[in-house]
């Protein structure tokens, strides 16, 4: 029975798909990843060169290193990808942060037998319940030397040894490390030999006034759609909603996507309690 269970959870990854399909997936992907351009163009290349590599046993994993400021697009990178790989999955997320640096990697992998503290590792856990085929590490740069080594021998080999002694085989798999270390720091943070086992390098850069007018536009939209089906149906059409967000909301002096968006949710929230105080005094 243990065996059918584990034969259904086999992880969706982009060496599953055929050709046609990994198209598809990459025009969704550049149309969902809002702004890196310059990243999104590599990404398309470096899947294609994955794909074969892995197919003659090559390579073993995909992965992407991102640096940049935070709320660039970073983590919804993976969230994205993940999404449209495996709609129904949770993105597996590691977030360093979360970590006291002694104990980054038993939190990782486990504690081994006869340790205080959990048997299950974070990173074990996360993959054995998500089909998804994308893992993400956030602020890598909070992970210790013992963290850094075992993501060398992984991205090689495409396996891991937990503390219990069971392997686990992340073949085909793409791993998306974030970190908002400054550019000019990276080398002196990360050791060579990792940065070189990364496929992709690349700054993720500050958005654009229009890439953030096009990101609130976007998000409102959504909101106001799944508002009208699940609240009102009387809501006004979304595209005079969303063009006065833009009017009211500042994009120009945020760069952080993450508070443009709880700026957004304010807004909307404002906008839905006026337009009720409004209804009740017509009735």
């Amino acid at each position: 029975e243990d065996q059918t269970m584990n034969s259904e959870k086999k992880p969706k990854r982009l060496i599953d798909l055929e050709d046609p399909e990994v198209e598809v997936l990459l025009n969704q992907f550049a149309s969902s990843l809002i702004g890196q351009d310059e990243f999104k163009s590599d990404f398309r290349k470096q899947i294609k060169i994955f794909r074969l590599f892995n197919s003659i046993g090559e390579q073993p994993i995909l992965s992407l290193f991102l640096i940049g400021p935070s709320g660039v697009g970073k983590t919804e990178t993976a969230r994205i990808l993940s999404k449209l790989l495996a709609p129904e999955e949770p993105l597996p997320q590691i977030n360093f942060g979360n970590y006291s640096s002694k104990d980054s990697l038993n939190s990782l992998i486990g504690s081994p037998r006869g340790y205080m503290g959990s048997e299950e590792g974070e990173l074990t856990m996360k993959i054995e319940r998500s089909k998804s085929g994308v893992i993400l590490i956030d602020e890598f740069e909070k992970g210790d030397s013992a963290v850094w080594s075992f993501f060398l021998d992984l991205l090689e080999s495409g396996k891991f040894t937990d503390s219990q002694g069971e392997e686990h085989d992340l073949n085909g798999y793409t791993m998306v490390f974030t970190s908002n270390t400054p550019r000019t720091d990276v080398r002196a943070v990360f050791p060579p030999e990792l940065l070189s086992r990364f496929n992709i390098k690349v700054e993720f850069s500050p958005l654009s006034d229009k890439e953030k007018k096009t990101f609130v536009s976007r998000y409102i939209t959504s909101v106001a759609e799944k508002y009208r089906s699940r609240v009102d149906e009387s809501l006004e059409e979304t595209d005079a909603i969303a063009e006065q967000t833009l009017q009211e909301i500042d994009t120009v002096n945020e760069e952080n996507i993450r508070v443009l968006k709880n700026n957004a949710r304010k807004w909307f929230t404002d906008y839905t309690a006026r337009r009720k105080r409004l209804n009740d005094r017509k009735n």
